[in-house]
C-alpha cells in the first residue's frame, strides 16, 4: 500500500480471532448471503432491492464465465435481456423493477450503468471457499 509520500508500507494483519462459516447450497444462496453481509454498507435498501442486487451479481458471475473483458461484461450485464432475467428471477413487475433500478442508482449501487465495483465479490473459480475480511479501525484502550 502506498502512503501519501509515495513510499510503500506493509500492513500487518493479525491472525483472525472471530471466524464465522456460512455454507451455501446453491450459487444463488451465496449472492443472497453476500448482499446480506454488505447491506450494512448500503443504507436504506429494502429486502426486495437487495434481492435484485443479488440477482444482478449472480448474472454477472454467470456472464464472467464466458466474457473476460470487464467493459463488455458490464455492457452485457445491463442489457435489456439480462434486466429481464433479473426481473423474472425476482418476480417483480416491470414498473416496480424500474423503481428499484432508480433507487439503486440513487444509493450508488449502480454507477455509470454498472454495478459499483466495491460491491462485486472477487470470486475465483479454483477456490471452494470465499473469504471476506472486514477491517474495523478503532481506538481500543484498556
Amino acid at each position: 500500500m502506498e502512503n501519501t509520500k509515495g513510499k510503500t508500507e506493509t500492513i500487518e494483519i493479525p491472525r483472525p480471532n472471530n471466524i464465522f462459516r456460512i455454507v451455501c447450497d446453491e450459487d444463488n444462496d451465496f449472492f443472497k448471503w453476500w448482499c446480506s453481509l454488505i447491506r450494512h454498507f448500503i443504507k436504506g435498501l429494502t429486502n426486495r432491492e437487495m434481492e435484485v442486487i443479488a440477482s444482478f451479481l449472480r448474472q454477472r458471475w454467470e456472464l464472467s464465465k464466458h466474457i473476460s473483458d470487464p467493459a463488455i461484461l458490464d455492457t452485457m450485464l445491463m442489457s435489456e435481456d439480462t434486466k429481464k432475467k433479473v426481473q423474472e428471477d425476482c418476480k417483480i413487475t416491470l414498473s416496480h423493477f424500474y423503481v428499484v433500478m432508480s433507487k439503486l442508482r440513487r444509493n450508488g449501487v449502480i454507477v455509470n450503468n454498472t454495478i459499483n465495483p466495491r460491491l462485486i465479490p472477487n470470486i475465483r473459480d479454483e477456490e471452494k471457499d470465499f473469504l471476506m475480511i472486514i477491517s474495523i479501525k478503532g481506538n481500543f484502550k484498556k
